[in-house]
This record gives structure tokens, sequence and C-alpha cells, in this order.
């Protein structure tokens, strides 16, 4: 019972987080219009990767630092942590449940005696093998019939969009002074 509810609440966020991604897909204002898209695409995507990762046992970002491990070959956690953007801390617990499941091993780094060698298991390669099997599928499937010069165009789109995303949010964070926080009210 517990779980159908914890499912149910969790299905009643994201539902949440579709609907209040703050930009309008139907605006008139064709930029806004196509970043609400985006925005309320971007959770689903997310879920979906999610859900296939829990399958195994793990979630979006403890698939990510597999993904990123199954891309360099063993490294150390400093670099994987560099890799994915994320603080060394934060790599540091997704590799100990990682490690805990049996999806990557330390080695002791043969150089350096501070450093550990990050690696992930056959199990893990296999597992990604049949994740990667199902994204390409779900691709197929959702993508089937639409025309591939458009397919063409929305791959470089969404390239280009990529590209200037970090500069342009740098920019605006950077050009907007930081949010006034509410006054707790007087007892």
């Amino acid at each position: 019972m517990a779980d159908s509810v914890n499912e149910a609440r969790a299905n009643a966020d994201i539902e949440a987080a579709r609907g209040s991604a703050g930009t309008d897909p139907l605006s008139a204002d064709l930029p806004v219009s196509v970043l609400g898209r985006l925005f309320r695409l971007a959770p689903q995507l997310t879920e979906l990767l999610d859900l296939g990762a829990r399958d195994y046992g793990m979630g979006f970002a403890r698939g990510r630092v597999l993904w990123a491990l199954q891309e360099t070959g063993p490294v150390v956690m400093r670099a994987l942590s560099q890799r994915l953007g994320i603080s060394p801390r934060t790599v540091t617990g997704l590799v100990d449940a990682l490690e805990a499941d049996g999806w990557v091993t330390r080695t002791p780094h043969p150089e350096d005696r501070r450093a550990t060698v990050i690696s992930i298991t056959p199990a893990a390669r296999a597992a990604l093998a049949t994740l990667r099997e199902s994204y390409e599928a779900l691709a197929h499937d959702l993508l089937a019939g639409l025309d591939p010069a458009d397919l063409a165009r929305c791959q470089s789109v969404l390239g280009a969009v990529q590209q200037r995303l970090p500069e342009v949010v740098a920019a605006r964070t950077a050009a907007t002074p930081p949010p006034a926080r509410p006054r707790p009210a007087a007892p």
C-alpha cells in the first residue's frame, strides 16, 4: 500500500512539474513557446531514462556515472567528478552506492597512493548494453514516420541550443540580482 501511495505522490509531483515549467508552450512568442515545450519535455524524458535505470536498481544520477565510466574507461574520482560537473562529495556517494550494488570497483592508483581508480564491472557493461538497446528502440518508436529532414533540422537546432546554453545562462545569472527573500512573520 505504501508503495502505491509513494508512486501516486511521485506521479503527482511529475505532473505538477510538467504543468508549472514557467513558460507557455502555446505562447505566440515563438522562443517562449519553444522553451516552454523543452521544459515540459525534460521531466518526461528524464523519467523515461530513470525508469529504465530503476529496473537495475539505479536512478538517473547513478546511470550518468556508469555511462561516463563506460565512455572514459577506468578513471580517478576527481576526473569523474569533473566530467560529470558535480561535486567530488556527490560522486563519492554515488560511487559508494554503485560499488555496494556491484556496478563499479575501486582499485588503488598505480602511481598515486592517495587516488583510487573507478571501473565499471562486467555486469554494469551488460546492463548498459540492454539499456542502450531499449533507448534506441524508444527513439525509433517515438520518431518513426517523421521526415528525416525535419529530424536533421531538429538535431541541428538542439545542438545549437545545447552549445549556447552555458554562455547564455551564465550571462543571465550574472545580470540577475538575487531574489528578495521573504522575512519571517513576527511572533
